[in-house]
């Protein structure tokens, strides 16, 4: 499946590496119900993720889904719903499966604990906004932006994504 030994924190908006500091690895689970190990599941290609940390970041995490996955990147998206009552993350994850493309079902990752931590190592300020991290091929954090999917940001995530090729 998936394999991503990353390393590697955050500075700022659109910001490069703080080599110093590393990701959190956490549990996940594909939309498919496969349970892997985030990030290291990701491991030997470079990935584009796209972490949505509330609904209004999730729904916009499928627009830089659909137009990554149709360009044929290497990409996956990243819910965590810890802060959602556990009563309803089952519900979420459901409503989550029947929105996404088959396609895009194992690209699919949900996560329900270390969301502080998360939102720390990849620089998330608003929680409404999907934040777009690329990852070489060592599973080093090269680029981060924190915004709605927009040209110039989405052709500098590819150009980023192909220079870690």
């Amino acid at each position: 499946m998936f394999a991503l030994a990353l390393a590697g924190g955050l500075f700022g908006w659109g910001g490069l590496l703080a080599a110093a500091e590393s990701l959190p690895v956490t549990a996940a689970e594909t939309l498919t119900g496969a349970k892997v190990s985030f990030p290291t599941a990701l491991a030997g290609k470079p990935a584009v993720c796209v972490f949505g940390f509330s609904k209004e970041a999730g729904d916009r995490t499928k627009e830089w889904m659909a137009r990554l996955s149709r360009d044929g990147v290497n990409a996956y998206s990243i819910a965590n719903l810890e802060a959602a009552p556990g009563f309803v993350r089952g519900m979420i994850r459901g409503a989550m499966r029947k929105e996404t493309p088959a396609a895009l079902l194992d690209r699919s990752l949900v996560m329900t604990k270390d969301l502080a931590a998360w939102r720390r190592a990849v620089g998330a300020k608003d929680e409404k906004l999907p934040v777009v991290v690329v990852l070489d091929a060592g599973g080093h954090v090269i680029w981060t932006h924190e915004g709605l999917l927009a040209d110039e940001a989405y052709r500098e995530a590819q150009a980023r994504f192909a220079a870690a090729k």
